[in-house]
This record gives structure tokens, C-alpha cells and sequence, in this order.
């Protein structure tokens, strides 16, 4: 069976996440354990009070789970904003310091250090910084980023591959399902279940076997990869802003929502539906392992033959 991908312009496109309450899983629990207990108080005593707070309350938990499907879409159509340019940069430092955790298994598995490249947080109050390896005889490359909002910071690995007629594809740990259209040149596969690096590697390189029948590979080394990195980002960030959801603002130094924008993005972001969409995410990964041969034990993170041989007998 051919590869089934979703295009995605990479591990720089990040969203801003504001935890307001309506966003909160604890506050969620609680407007709906409110809801039950007096929904069983109803059923229990079958009072006309009760049906009255029943309905109260009802009322009220509605409210609350639509509120960010309003009210979302107005704080992004007034306050969003895109930089004009992606803004990455490569960081003068010869050396990795201090070390990135995944320096040792990436030395291991035949990587190189190349160097450092950063997005200040700026008009997206998000910040990426990112270490890139090279493997100069299996023409690869593996980018482990970090990205950094308020007081979140998600570790991302992605491991890359370029061949000479500009195709390329990565394949990464990353969960978070895709928001905007991507490069069909530059797609991603995500197995966000994985947790080794060895492992997400080595699907990577079984991925890879499926394109040299028509593509040929090809790496610029330490220098070139860096630049190409930075080129490829902020074509990926101007394709994001020509896909209909911003707009120039008046001032011409940035890029604003269209209301279009600001409803599509604010509800893909909205409980349930992003955890929907993950849960997606994650079942497409675990069946493309399956279709590789190399299926993931989800409770361990990491490629299990045995995992998939007990599936296929049930």
C-alpha cells in the first residue's frame, strides 16, 4: 500500500496557547461533575427543583463549551498577529553547549553536530531554538528543536532527508496535528506514540527506501543544511501567510487574521475538537507503522515486531 502523508511546512509552525478556563481540563471536569451530581440529584428525587437546577445547570455547562467558539475567534481577529518573515537565525557557536539529551543518541547513530539556528520569540510570542545534525554517509540530517512559549517549552525531533530534485520529507516525534497546508514537495510523518530516537530513525530510513526508486538523494553539508533550513522555513511561513487566513495590516510591518482565518484556527485549537484531531493523528501513525512493518508499542514508545504480530492475530 502507497505511503498516506499529510503535508505540513515543519517543526517551526507553532500557534500561540492561551489557557484561558474554558481551556482548562480541570475546570472542565468540574462544570461537568456539577452537571452530573445534579443531574442524579433529578433523578433521585424527581423534584420540580431539581428539574429547575437541572435545566440551570445545563444551560450553563452548554454555555461554558460553546464560549471558546465565540469568543476565540474574536480575541484572534484582534489580537493575532504573523511577522512578515519567518526570522530564523543561525547562532555562531562551534560547539554544542551544554549538550541538547539527545546529542548521545544522535552521535550514536552516526550524527554530527552542525550547528544552531534560533526564532526569537517575537510577533508570535513563541521562540524556536533548534540543533542541527548531519549524517554525511547516509546523506541525513536531524533537527532537534525546542519550542519555547510562556511556560511551555516541547521538545521536537525530526529527522530529514533531501534529494536533487528539491523533494524532501521528514519524519518527527511531534503530536500536534497539522493547522495550516503544507509543501506537497515537503511532506511529514509524525509518530508522536515513538519516545527512541534509534527507532524514529529507523522508520525514517525505511520511509526513505519507499522514494529512491524515483528520487535521488542529496545533502549540502553542515553550512549548506543550516541555510537550506532557514530557506525552507520562510518559504513554509509565506505559504502560510497566502493560504487566505491573514491579511496585510494597514501599517504593511505585519500580517493580521481575516476573520476566515481567525474562526478556522480558533476552533481547530477549541476543546474537543484538537484532541480529536490528535487522537487522529495518532491512530493514522500507529496504522502507517503497521503498514511499514514496524509497529509501535504504544506503552513503551518504541518499535515492537511482537506488538505487531499479537494485532494481526486478533
Amino acid at each position: 500500500m502507497p505511503l498516506q502523508y499529510e503535508p505540513y511546512p515543519g517543526i517551526g509552525q507553532v500557534t500561540r496557547k492561551v489557557l484561558r478556563p474554558s481551556r482548562q481540563p480541570l475546570v472542565r471536569l468540574q462544570v461537568v461533575a456539577i452537571w452530573a451530581f445534579i443531574l442524579l440529584l433529578y433523578l433521585t428525587t424527581k423534584s420540580p427543583g431539581a428539574w429547575r437546577a437541572f435545566e440551570i445547570a445545563s444551560a450553563v455547562a452548554v454555555a461554558f463549551f460553546l464560549y471558546p467558539f465565540v469568543d476565540g475567534p474574536f480575541r484572534l481577529h484582534s489580537r493575532g498577529k504573523l511577522a512578515l518573515h519567518a526570522g530564523y537565525q543561525i547562532v555562531q557557536q562551534p560547539s554544542l553547549d551544554p549538550p541538547s539529551f539527545r546529542d548521545a543518541p544522535l552521535q550514536s547513530l552516526g550524527f554530527e553536530y552542525a550547528g544552531q539556528i534560533i526564532e526569537p520569540a517575537g510577533q508570535r510570542n513563541v521562540g524556536v531554538r533548534l540543533q542541527l545534525y548531519v549524517h554525511e554517509k547516509n546523506l541525513d540530517s536531524a533537527q532537534v528543536a525546542e519550542v519555547i512559549g510562556g511556560l511551555r517549552t516541547i521538545p521536537i525531533l525530526a529527522f530529514k532527508s533531501r534529494f536533487q530534485d528539491d523533494f524532501a520529507f521528514e519524519t518527527s516525534d511531534g503530536s500536534t496535528a497539522p493547522m495550516f497546508p503544507g509543501d506537497p514537495n515537503h511532506p511529514v510523518f509524525r509518530f508522536p506514540a515513538l519516545r527512541s530516537t534509534a527507532d524514529l530513525y529507523r522508520i525514517h530510513r525505511k520511509i526513505k527506501e519507499e522514494f529512491l526508486a524515483t528520487h535521488h538523494p542529496f545533502m549540502a553539508g553542515k553550512e549548506g543544511e543550516l541555510a537550506e533550513f532557514i530557506a525552507r522555513a520562510e518559504s513554509a511561513h509565506q505559504r502560510i501567510a497566502q493560504c487566505g487566513d491573514y491579511q496585510l495590516s494597514p501599517e504593511g510591518d505585519r500580517y493580521i487574521p481575516t476573520w476566515r482565518g481567525a474562526f478556522r484556527q480558533s476552533w481547530l485549537l477549541a476543546w474537543p475538537v484538537k484532541h480529536i484531531r490528535q487522537l487522529r493523528l495518532q491512530s493514522r501513525s500507529l496504522k502507517q507503522a503497521e503498514e511499514l512493518g514496524m509497529p509501535i508499542n504504544v506503552k513503551v514508545g518504541r518499535v515492537d515486531l511482537a506488538t505487531g504480530r499479537v494485532r494481526r492475530r486478533t
